[in-house]
């Protein structure tokens, strides 16, 4: 009670959980990208280096896209709302334009050229369809709650969807598809296709739902003097509001990492080449879903809730750095030969490296799940300082700024796999379970899989030094926000 009489703005847990799936429509097409090298290498028919400098390009594509559609967001005021209509556009979009990118290619006549204008074309309205969802999702702390504790468990909802999200995945993937369709051809994509368009055709619809009676904040806070986007308010965000930079430092970062690590060709060289089954990486996110689940409400539900956003970003930050060292050590010096799980062929019994790498993994994944999911929490609070500091409620404006430049960092992921990849002689294909070992494709597993990771984590704990907002200073903004509704206006004093 005493909440509700502090906070103006508070949401349900109904609400909270069916806002935060909507991370799962952009993780899940984040997914099912992240496979289209090996469509582009072995069904259209391009080298690897192509193919990486290709979905680098995509992704400056999205990049871009993003600030156009907050341009149009926060000029979107319907009947149903100013994100809601975007969501059921963007799922339209985003079934609609996968299926072609799968099949629309393999309909032109034998000519990569032909094949590859079809896919491209496929997929820049694929980013379309992204880029439309992606604003409610990251502002959803903000649209639905003004209480931080609310948004923290936004955030840990959020982080624990995707955690099982990615945890199913590899497992449906590698345990199911690739045995049936015997590797990522045509069938492969199909197949997985199905499994896409039930995941955003569900959520979606759960999202466009939770949002139904908060998704009209802006009426009540915004002056009528108050005009959409320009670009001289864009530049003006991103030079004075430190907070927002700071936070694209670091998330952006983590996402190069992330999207490295993640990769078919990183997954493929470290669990198949160098421990002998691909399927491991399945069963490695199978096992140890639990405890990362209980890693991330350690973070958010405990760190975020009682100390903030900021000091639960440092928390997975140092955490994570520490366990990726030794993870390196022990697939360095232990016998990556020796993983594997029961089920799996060859299993006699838990190994050593399987035990530590379980261990590790989980630390690492629930640190790494932590720092990934708390931007949302803190684009909330970056959206009501900017209303603070200018006077100005442009959720889609700050969401798309932090999502512009997330995208042009991460998408150098793909590119820089390729290169090193290339470098090594791998030049016109990628390896696959059936290529032989070798020190220098474990020494890009490693790096892929850790190294950058650790990079990313660094800038984290350097961006954090010069992160603001702490819960006394979000404090102090609701309270002045407060005092500007009831003076019938946004404009700082």
């Amino acid at each position: 009670m005493e909440n509700q009489k502090k906070y103006r703005r508070r949401a349900t847990l109904i609400e909270m959980l069916f806002a935060s799936w909507l991370g799962l429509c952009l993780n899940a097409s984040t997914n099912f990208a992240n496979y289209f090298s090996y469509y582009l290498t072995g069904i259209v028919g391009v080298g690897t280096v192509l193919a990486g400098s290709f979905i680098t390009i995509f992704r400056i594509w999205d990049a871009f896209t993003d600030i156009g559609m907050g341009a149009i967001l926060d000029k979107t005021n319907t009947k149903i709302g100013k994100f809601r209509p975007w969501i059921i556009i963007g799922a339209v979009t985003v079934l609609v334009s996968s299926w072609c990118m799968v099949n629309v290619p393999v309909m032109m006549p034998e000519n990569v050229g032909l094949r590859l204008a079809a896919y491209v074309v496929s997929y820049m309205i694929f980013v379309l369809g992204t880029t439309m969802l992606n604003p409610a999702a990251r502002a959803a702390g903000q649209i639905l709650t003004e209480d931080p504790k609310q948004r923290a468990t936004i955030g840990m909802i959020r982080g624990v969807s995707i955690q099982t999200l990615y945890s199913v995945l590899p497992v449906i993937v590698f345990s199911h598809i690739i045995p049936k369709t015997k590797g990522f051809n045509l069938e492969f994509f199909r197949t997985y296709w199905l499994v896409f368009a039930a995941i955003i055709l569900v959520f979606s619809i759960l999202a466009f739902y939770g949002f139904k009676d908060k998704d009209t904040y802006q009426k009540e806070v915004v002056t009528k003097r108050q005009k959409g986007f320009d670009w001289k308010e864009a530049v003006d965000v991103i030079k004075h509001n430190r907070p927002l930079q700071m936070l694209i430092l670091s998330a952006g970062s983590d996402k190069l990492a992330t999207v490295c690590q993640s990769n078919a060709t990183i997954v493929v060289i470290l669990y198949a080449i160098v421990a002998g089954n691909a399927k491991l990486n399945s069963g490695a996110n199978s096992y140890t879903l639990i405890p990362c689940i209980l890693m991330i409400i350690l973070g958010l539900g405990g760190v975020a809730r009682k100390f903030g956003s900021r000091k639960s970003m440092l928390f997975g930050s140092i955490g994570g750095i520490v366990v990726c060292v030794l993870s390196i050590l022990l697939w360095v010096f232990g016998d990556p030969k020796t993983f594997n799980f029961p089920g799996y062929e060859g299993f006699s019994g838990w190994s050593f490296f399987t035990l530590a790498f379980l261990v590790l993994w989980c630390l690492y994944k629930g640190f790494t799940m932590v720092t990934s999911n708390v931007t949302n929490p803190m684009i909330a609070d970056v959206i009501d300082y900017e209303m603070y500091r200018s006077g100005k409620y442009v959720p889609g404006l700050v969401a798309s700024l932090f999502t512009f430049s997330d995208k042009v960092i991460s998408s150098l992921a793909p590119t820089l796999v390729s290169f090193l990849i290339a470098a090594i002689g791998f030049r016109n294909e990628l390896p696959t379970i059936d290529t032989p070992f070798s020190n220098k494709l474990f020494a890009i597993g490693l790096f892929g899989m850790y190294g950058i990771v650790i990079v990313g984590l660094i800038v984290n704990l350097i961006a954090m030094k010069l992160y603001t907002l702490t819960p006394e200073m979000m404090e102090e903004i609701r309270v002045e926000l407060h005092r500007r509704e009831e003076a019938g206006g946004s404009e700082p004093a």
